[in-house]
């Protein structure tokens, strides 16, 4: 008779990720980017003030609390891309120069629509379905983290930033958004 074969508790699922604070960056602002409140991040990462957080920092960012508002999907310098048609200039989406090898995060809960490496004039890029008629474009990525159907929770990474600025679009059926008028 064989011996009974030890069973073995699964480790625990952690889910988010490690940030790097920048030069010029705070904990609230990081915090509100991610959508956390400030101090429940400075509690999360063991930091006892809020306002002490150094350059070249990692700080644990996990998945935010599920909300239906959009979060910024990576942090960097933000650039409004323009379309060109018509009498008025409009914003069509966003361009964030994220530091290259950052994470690109899900700005909602969503199902991947599209994760292609090759999409005209935009390379590596995932579309978002959050399922109310919105969709989330990310674009111009180094590395898609995710692939076609997989459900994505809000905060979870769907890519990574490469030299170029990521572009990130919010759309309503086929009608482009500001994304400055819907991110906190």
């Amino acid at each position: 008779m064989q011996p009974p074969i030890a069973t073995v508790a699964p480790l625990p699922q952690v889910q988010g990720s490690y940030y790097q604070v920048q030069r010029g960056e705070s904990l609230w602002g990081i915090a509100h980017d991610f959508g956390w409140d400030v101090h429940a991040l400075a509690k999360i990462n063991r930091l006892s003030n809020v306002r002490q957080v150094k350059v070249g920092q990692r700080l644990f960012i996990p998945p935010p609390p599920e909300s239906n508002r959009f979060l910024w999907p990576a942090r960097g310098t933000v650039g409004s891309a323009k379309e060109t048609g018509g009498d008025a200039a409009a914003v069509r989406g966003l361009e964030i120069q994220a530091q290259e090898g950052a994470l690109v995060r899900a700005s909602r809960t969503g199902r991947v629509a599209v994760a292609t490496r090759q999409l005209s004039g935009w390379g590596k890029t995932v579309l978002l379905d959050h399922g109310d008629g919105y969709v989330t474009v990310y674009a111009r990525l180094n590395q898609l983290l995710v692939s076609p159907g997989m459900n994505v929770q809000q905060g979870n990474p769907v890519g990574q930033a490469g030299r170029a600025p990521l572009y990130f679009e919010i759309r309503y059926g086929t009608s482009l958004r500001d994304p400055l008028q819907l991110l906190p």
